[in-house]
């Protein structure tokens, strides 16, 4: 069951007691009426901040419906647009970039091709100054090639220098704040396919960019 959908049940239920203890009041007399008006002054508080909570989340989730809806739009202009999954899950907007659309087989440098889509993200994250970014690197389970091993000892690294990238060129070439971000590296243990395709792992092999607007 999703966070809200528990905190609306919780004022449900809350709501409820809240007319027990009402009903039992007027069945038990005054004697301890002050013992129950405590208990309801208890109550209500507690379902005051459960609404607060509740509009803090709907609000959350319109802002991420919304810079998705921008991200959407800004990629449009681009040629990769089609190739890029923008996904909106709960308080986080999910930016998913297939390697061989970012990088050349055995690289971690970033296409010249790549660069428009680069900065049509980079128009929608400028405009959101206060979302943290992390970008994520995945892999599938083939082990690395000799010819890499000296640069990367297995795909944790391989994952780790693609979201790296990533986070270099936004900060250092499209001048986004370096204090917004984090770089991590899943390797190949958080797989969206199976692995034992050629297709299954091409899907497994992308980089990630996750926006989530800090809560105060």
């Amino acid at each position: 069951m999703n966070g809200w959908k528990r905190n609306l049940l919780a004022v449900a239920r809350a709501g409820a007691l809240c007319a027990l203890v009402l009903a039992m009041t007027g069945v038990m007399g005054c004697s301890s009426c002050k013992e129950f008006q405590a208990r309801i002054l208890e109550l209500d508080a507690q379902v005051a901040d459960l609404q607060t909570q509740l509009s803090s989340r709907d609000t959350a989730a319109s802002d991420c419906q919304k810079l998705a809806d921008e991200v959407r739009a800004g990629l449009k202009k681009c040629e990769a647009d089609k190739a890029v999954l923008v996904e909106q899950l709960n308080e986080t907007v999910m930016i998913r970039l297939p390697d061989k659309l970012v990088f050349k087989s055995g690289s971690d440098k970033i296409r010249t091709e790549m660069k428009p889509t680069m900065e049509a993200i980079a128009a929608s994250i400028s405009q959101h100054a206060e979302w943290d970014v992390y970008v994520e690197g995945y892999t599938d389970t083939k082990l690395i090639k000799n010819d890499y091993l000296e640069r990367w000892g297995s795909n944790w690294e391989l994952g780790s220098y693609r979201a790296c990238a990533v986070v270099r060129h936004l900060t250092e070439n499209l001048k986004l704040d370096p204090k917004r971000f984090a770089a991590v590296s899943y390797g190949p243990y958080r797989p969206v396919a199976s692995n034992d395709t050629d297709e299954g792992r091409a899907s497994n092999r992308f980089v990630q960019i996750v926006m989530h607007k800090p809560g105060k």
